[in-house]
Order: structure tokens, then sequence, then C-alpha cells
């Protein structure tokens, strides 16, 4: 009888078995293991049930542990508001991350709106980061802008630096010719004045010598006022020469004597200094000078080569010695004053054209100036 009368068990109060169940889950929880008791519930399907709690309990635990540790590529199979309330925090978090990425690649525009607090502080230090960019990129434009400023400023001064270069040398190369040519007038004037004095009873030779010295004194004047007008012009930019131009106002001064002069050059302009006229007087000089009482002929042509266009100068007279050609074009090497070639390849150079001498003993001088291309037209 007193069996029927049992205290009944309350329900709040777990009995062995539920104190055993709840040992399991909570050493899972705790350590991420079972406890290795030995506990086996009743039946095979509440124990089946239990190992599935507590592989799920454990699954999760692995999940969240993994994100913790920044391993977003874990898959959860577990089910449960717990579990999805996980899932849900990887694939923001995984967004999050892209947002992250895209900033660093400048997207200032993304936002957060689904982390609460975060999202706002993440939303703050974005447009931070925005303003920065924008002030970042205003001062690269500014220092952009102040380098172009300063390399431009830099760049013209380096301009009228050669300006300045250029010009000193054209002024002093127009002050060598001018005492170059001025100076060979004289010495031939100085030999007709002796001349004149020496055939004192011959008026008809007198008369001859006379006109010589008139000539001459034309001469030096007009390359003195050659050298005002140069010099007056500022020393310009080099110009279009007509060549055919400078050879007839060049001859005019020039002792031809029975010498037949011969221009092909047609139309022909180079683009040189305006002392270029200087080269051809030069160079037609020189052969009357040196070319021997044999020569009868000089002749200026033209010719387009694939390295630009060669005028040459040449004579049928003596010609030049072997040994004098690696030195024709040294400053104070020659019979006179030896400064016309020198000063010839100088007013050249100016404009980055060349000249040179190729001619064999005994054939005559040959001359040749070699115009790049650009700096030749036939209009």
């Amino acid at each position: 009888m007193a069996d029927r009368h049992e205290t009944p068990k309350d329900p709040r109060k777990p009995d062995g078995g539920a104190a055993a169940v709840l040992q399991e889950i909570e050493a899972v929880i705790r350590d991420g293991t079972v406890s290795g008791d030995g506990f086996h519930p009743g039946d095979e399907e509440s124990q089946q049930r239990l190992e599935e709690i507590l592989s799920g309990i454990m699954a999760t635990q692995q999940f969240a542990l993994a994100m913790a540790n920044g391993d977003l590529s874990r898959d959860l199979a577990a089910k449960g508001y717990l579990a999805g309330s996980l899932k849900s925090l990887q694939s923001s978090l995984r967004h999050l991350t892209w947002q992250a990425g895209q900033i660093a690649q400048g997207d200032f525009g993304q936002r957060v709106h689904f982390m609460g607090d975060f999202s706002a502080s993440f939303n703050t230090m974005v447009e931070h980061l925005a303003r920065d960019e924008i002030d970042r990129t205003r001062r690269e434009q500014e220092l952009m802008s102040a380098n172009m400023a300063l390399t431009q400023e830099i760049a013209e001064h380096r301009r009228t630096e050669e300006a300045l270069r250029l010009t000193n040398r054209k002024l002093n190369l127009l002050a060598s010719i001018t005492r170059h040519d001025i100076r060979n007038q004289l010495t031939a004037l100085s030999a007709f004045l002796y001349l004149t004095r020496e055939t004192s009873g011959d008026p008809v030779a007198q008369a001859a010598y006379f006109d010589k010295e008139d000539r001459i004194l034309t001469t030096i004047i007009s390359q003195i006022n050659f050298t005002k007008d140069y010099e007056s012009l500022g020393v310009k930019e080099p110009v279009w020469n007509n060549v055919a131009s400078i050879i007839r106002e060049v001859t005019p001064e020039l002792p031809f004597g029975s010498v037949r002069l011969v221009a092909e050059t047609g139309g022909l302009e180079i683009y040189a200094d305006l002392l270029a006229a200087k080269v051809f007087y030069n160079l037609i000089d020189n052969a009357l000078r040196y070319g021997g009482e044999t020569m009868t002929e000089i002749r200026v042509t033209s010719e387009e080569t694939p390295g630009g266009l060669v005028i040459t100068v040449q004579d049928d007279g003596a010609g030049i010695a072997a040994g004098d050609h690696d030195h024709l074009f040294t400053k104070g090497f020659g019979k006179n004053t030896g400064f016309g070639l020198h000063l010839s390849r100088e007013i050249l150079s100016l404009t980055n054209i060349v000249i040179t001498e190729d001619s064999e003993p005994g054939t005559g001088a040959r001359f040749r100036i070699t115009v790049p291309k650009g700096a030749y037209r036939f209009p």
C-alpha cells in the first residue's frame, strides 16, 4: 500500500538522466568536446537525437570561432535560430569585407546600414576618408600645377640663357668676320696705294688704281653697314635665304676677271642665319685668291640626298694640297688671316648646317654644304 502513496517527482528538477544530458551539453558548450563519461539515454532514438544536438552545437561553435579568427569561408549545416543568426552575421561580414575592398580602391560611396552602432562609426570613417581623398587630390593638383609652372619657368629660363648664349656667339662671330673682311680689304688698299705712288708719272695707271681703291672703300663701307644692320635687327632668328640671290649680292664686290661664275641652284632657299651670305662670299673669294691663273670657272650646284640637301661650291683651279685638308677649318690656319673657313663653319653650325671639303689635289677645290631636311625648300 505504501507504494501507491509515493511522493510524485517534481518535473522541474531533473532526474539522473536529465542531469547527465545537461552535463553533456555544458561540456560541449564549455570545452567543445563531449564529456566522455559514457552517458547513454535509455533508448537508441534518444541517443541519436542527443548526438545530433551535440554535433550541431559543436559545429555552430566551430563556425563562430572561425568567424572570430577572420575565416568567412566556412559553411554551417546546422539549422535553427542560433545557426541562422550566425549565418546572417557571416553574410554581413562578407559584404562588409567586399565594401572595405571597394573603399580601398577609392569607392567612398559605400555605406553600411545593417550593423547598428558599428554602421554609424563605419560610415563616419568613410566620410572622413572621402574628405581626406578630396583634400589629397586637391593638394596633388596644386602640387602638379606648381610643378608645371616651375618646369615652364625653368624651361623659359633655359631658353633665355640659350638665346643670350646664341646672341653672344653671333655677335662674336660678326665682330670676327668684320675684322677679317676689313683687314683683307685694307691689305688690298695698302697695296694699291703703294702702286699709286709708284706710278705718279702715269695718270692712266693711277686712274685705274684710284678706281680699285674706290671699290675697296665702297666694300669696307658696305661691310660696316652690314654690321650695323645686323646688330639693329637684334640678332634675329634664322630666316629663309635664297641662295641664288645671295650669290648675286656678293659677286659685285669680288674681282672675277676672266673667271666665270655659274650658279645652278634654281629657287633653292635654306633656313640659316643672315650671316650665311658671308659664307658664300668667303668661299668664292678664296677660290679667286688661291685658284691660280689656270682657273676658269667657279660652279655652285645643289643636289638632294638621303641625308639632306648638298650645295657644292667647286672650282677648276689649283686645288688644295693633300696635307691641308684636315686643317682647313681650324682657326688661324691658312695663307691669309686663317679665319674665313673657320668662321664659315661656325656660321653654318648655328642652324646645324655642315661644311666639308673633299677634293683631290690638282682637281680644284670642292666644298660641300649639307643642309638637314626641313631646313631647305624650293618655293
